[in-house]
């Protein structure tokens, strides 16, 4: 009913919106001239026949009269004008009625595009359109539902259907679902349902509210599925960022809802703990001996993972053991769609890309200004690699909530991996074959872009040592594939031409064979083997497109190639006596000469240029460089034996620095609701009226569940929880409810309040509970906003409106968590309390403070440095404080551990900061 409901205030909206604008568009073409005929008649004078007459006319004096006929004319001119537009606008909606009806937008579009005296008839023929198009949509809707059970095998590509006899069998006693329904009576419309997703194409004139009714049997949940693909890249490249706009062709993640009566089968974690209310006895627990089932409980992934048309039960066991076997491997490339395609081990690179980016943003950031925003793609990879770090962690019978599968681990840091063969990675070693390797087809392109990229990430892991694996290309091919990138940048160096890419191929072969024959030579002490070790050249790749004239010298060089020594590749360039592979556009490889031990199916990593422009910026960014920074050679920075020398171990490093934070943070501020979560720092939770925090023995996943809830006050849907927290789509439901009744239990205990939810739920929206529980993030992200705001009057004081945010940041967000979606909302909240400290150290460094002040700030600058030891403006700050108050063995102790952190990562202190800190030689007077 609500259905129908629904659609039918639709068709009336539509309606009323079709009638107003066609009430307005006759009203100006049609009374428009009704009102100028009566008010004026015709302007043209009926006394005037000829020129000389209208010359005479417009001699005389002017009247009133001639005043009404000249508004007049203008009136019958700029109806005249309109009704020109509406004829052309009923001409441009007519030929563009097809893209109308497909894309709705264009109409906003063509409006844009108008100038604002052509834009008024355009506004009213067009929402006219539209609105007629939005009346008879339903209609069309209804008449392609009715055929939608033959068109069903075509547009569902894969499901994952529930088996009735395996539900049957798991069946619970009576007593069990007595047990389990006053179990859901403490949290309302929690039914018990399998979950279970369907791949669906979207064909032409879909909608996401009729795909809804369809899938979901209420239009109304449309949300869900918007939730589930807003972030999904389809294969023109283009993510779903407007629901109005559905593309045919695209793939859509949808959730179908199987409801069946609770269960054991679809219990999470059967033989674990009661996870329900503190309030219930004990006696009606799941788990206890009168309620047990009389059958083994099946989980989710049985339950779904089979399908009744499928091998008989024999073979269940085979295909389950199967199904183990590639879940516990993961997978080993990160998709974009079918536009772009990388490996772990590249996301792995790009991880730590990303951590020296972060390094580099904030170092030298001065407050106020813009951070740039991370490439969405470079995140994702960074996550999935962040994800395939993880420990793998044993089965554990009592976990509430059940991850994702994880991707595989990355292959060794120095290892460059080119594409993918039965899920496994395939090194570069594979293009060394003797005689070269030459890539053509509409995907070679992508091939070596993502070739090169995985040099780049493969030394970004290998830093501060020097890469394994080196990459020589010419500046016309590296501007074609990585545009932006400065001729020498790390692993990879550029050449005006192919003859000079030869010849430092050449010399890497020289250096290799002296390398060799040291090696060979016999030694007589372990320093000389180091040494040689220390100098091992490693592995070399030209990557050319070279022309007739130097064809053969890269053929000479290609006869010598070896794997771990140098690869010959070349670009749409057949090179005789080479390798010919043909790449298709989605990275399938076609190897008609290729070894017989090489992998007979290969699919290549291929990035688009706009992906691969991505990468290269965080690649640049990892080293403070931005695109398109060409570093000349005399622009070098300073080498170590120019800096001055830091303080040795025996040197006194002068007075401590102040130890801990601010004396404001030693106690908590005042609480004035039941429950308090700290978030800044580690994920710590209080209870008013006691001292000591609460829920020490609460497992990881609700911490880092209670600390996702506090970064988003608004709220956030169920779809985005399980994504963000990598849970297993099947378990998805079942998994957050089990976190839901942790948090009930464990703050029911320790306050006593049984007659709320500390978490509400709002249809699929889950948010903490405003009135019960407060959180230290609100009261920063709040005080910071008042501390911006008035301190941009000169006469206000800075260090309270400081001091009240900073007491509350204690530590960065979710400290000693390691959560795979958390590491961007720590940089901004990272960034907005150095923002606090540095505008008020300036302050205090341009005006005249008090010595107490100055102390004060010290102090806070001292915390926060103590928490981003890398933050290289806020140690400038300090050290000029520092001098400032003659305690110059306090500034040379907070430039040491400046450079120590440094020195960790590969870095040196900025040269501005090195000035801060040098002896200065007094001048002598000239007698």
């Amino acid at each position: 009913m609500s259905t129908h409901h629904a659609a039918l205030r639709e068709r009336l909206t539509a309606a009323v919106m079709a009638l107003g604008t066609l009430t307005v568009t006759l009203g100006l073409l049609g009374g428009m001239p009704y009102v100028l005929w009566q008010a004026t008649g015709v302007p043209w004078p009926d006394s005037i026949h000829s020129w000389r007459e209208l010359g005479e006319r417009l001699a005389q004096p002017i009247s009133d009269p001639l005043v009404i006929e000249l508004l007049a004319v203008v009136g019958w001119a700029c109806w005249a004008a309109f009704a020109y537009t509406v004829v052309r606008e009923i001409c441009w909606y007519t030929a563009h009625l097809p893209q109308l009806l497909q894309d709705r937008r264009a109409h906003h579009d063509h409006v844009a595009t108008l100038s604002l005296k052509g834009s008024l008839g355009a506004l009213c023929i067009g929402s006219l359109v539209v609105a007629l198009l939005s009346l008879w949509r339903p209609a069309a809707a209804d008449a392609q539902q009715l055929s939608f059970a033959n068109e069903a095998p075509h547009r569902i590509a894969a499901t994952a259907p529930l088996d009735p006899a395996v539900a049957q069998q798991a069946a619970p006693s009576s007593a069990s679902m007595a047990a389990t329904s006053r179990t859901e009576a403490a949290e309302p419309h929690a039914n018990v349902k399998t979950v279970r997703h369907i791949e669906y194409t979207v064909m032409e004139g879909d909608t996401l509210w009729d795909i809804a009714d369809a899938h979901l049997g209420d239009a109304l949940k449309w949300p869900r599925i918007y939730a589930l693909n807003k972030d999904r890249v389809q294969s023109d490249g283009v993510r779903l960022h407007d629901p109005d706009l559905l593309k045919p062709g695209w793939q859509l993640t949808i959730p179908v809802s199987d409801r069946h009566p609770a269960s054991s089968a679809t219990t999470p974690a059967p033989d674990g703990p009661p996870l329900d209310s503190v309030a219930e006895p004990p006696s009606v627990s799941p788990t206890s001996p009168r309620s047990a089932p009389a059958h083994r409980p099946v989980n989710d992934q049985q339950i779904t993972g089979r399908n009744a048309l499928s091998t008989p039960r024999q073979d269940d066991g085979a295909a389950d053991r199967k199904a183990e076997t590639e879940a516990a491997s993961g997978p080993a490339t990160i998709g974009f769609g079918e536009a772009s395609l990388i490996g772990i081990t590249m996301a792995a690179g790009l991880l730590a890309a990303r951590r020296y980016w972060y390094v580099y943003q904030r170092r030298l950031r001065e407050p106020e200004a813009q951070v740039p925003a991370l490439s969405p793609l470079v995140d994702k990879a960074a996550q999935a690699a962040h994800a395939a770090a993880q420990p793998r962690r044993s089965h554990d019978p009592e976990a509430l909530i059940t991850r994702r599968t994880s991707p595989q681990q990355p292959r060794s840091a120095d290892m460059v991996t080119i594409g993918v063969s039965d899920n496994t990675e395939v090194p570069v070693d594979v293009l060394a074959a003797t005689g070269g390797c030459t890539w053509t087809g509409p995907g070679a392109e992508g091939a070596a872009r993502a070739l090169l990229t995985g040099v780049l990430t493969a030394a970004e892991r290998q830093r501060p040592g020097p890469p394994h694996l080196k990459a020589v290309v010419t500046e016309d091919t590296a501007d074609r594939l990585l545009p932006g990138l400065p001729p020498q940048f790390t692993a990879l160096t550029q050449t005006t031409d192919t003859a000079q890419a030869v010849r430092m191929a050449e010399q890497h072969l020289v250096i290799h064979a002296r390398a060799q024959h040291d090696r060979e030579t016999p030694t007589t002490g372990p320093a000389t083997a180091g040494s040689a070790h220390e100098t091992e050249p490693g592995a070399l790749i030209l990557l050319a497109t070279p022309d007739a004239a130097h064809l053969g010298q890269v053929q000479s060089l290609a006869a010598r190639s070896r794997p771990g020594v140098l690869i010959v590749l070349t670009l749409d360039t057949p090179l005789p006596g080479a390798e010919h592979w043909n790449i298709a556009a989605d990275g399938t490889t076609t190897r008609p000469d290729a070894h017989p031990q090489h992998p007979s199916h290969l699919e290549l990593f291929h990035l688009t240029p706009d992906a691969g422009r991505d990468m290269t910026e965080v690649l640049l960014g990892a080293h403070g460089q931005r695109p398109h920074l060409r570093i000349l050679p005399d622009q070098r920075p300073p080498s170590r034996d120019s800096q001055p020398p830091s303080p040795s171990a025996d040197e006194p490093e002068g007075e401590p620095a102040p130890a801990g934070p601010h004396a404001t943070t030693a106690s908590r501020p005042q609480q004035t609701k039941p429950v308090r979560l700290h978030v800044l720092g580690p994920v710590t939770l209080y209870v008013r009226g006691h001292e000591d925090p609460i829920g020490t023995n609460l497992r990881s996943e609700v911490h880092e569940f209670l600390a996702l809830l506090a970064t988003h006050p608004t709220g956030l849907l169920a779809t985005d929880i399980a994504d963000k927290l990598h849970l297993e789509p099947d378990n998805a439901p079942n998994a957050l409810k089990n976190l839901r009744r942790a948090v009930r239990r464990a703050l029911r205990a320790a306050t006593g309040i049984t007659a709320q939810e500390f978490i509400l739920r709002q249809g699929e929206l889950h948010k903490l509970h405003p009135e019960l529980v407060e959180t230290d993030l609100d009261d920063f992200t709040r005080t910071v906003k008042k501390e911006f705001s008035r301190t941009k009057d000169s006469a206000y004081d800075a260090l309270p409106a400081a001091r009240e945010a900073l007491v509350h940041y204690r530590g960065p967000f979710a400290q000693g968590a390691d959560y795979l979606w958390a590491d961007a909302i720590r940089e901004h909240l990272t960034t907005q309390a150095t923002d606090v400290a540095l505008r008020l150290a300036h302050q205090a460094e341009h005006a005249t403070a008090a010595p107490q002040q100055r102390d004060t700030i010290l102090t806070l600058l001292e915390h926060l440095g103590a928490l981003h030891p890398d933050h290289e403006r806020l140690t400038q700050h300090a050290i000029r404080l520092y001098q400032a108050a003659g305690r110059h063995d306090a500034a040379r102790h907070t430039y040491t551990r400046l450079e120590r952190h440094l020195a960790d990562l590969g870095l040196e202190p900025d040269p501005s900061t090195q000035a801060l800190i040098a002896p200065r030689t007094p001048t002598r007077r000239m007698g």
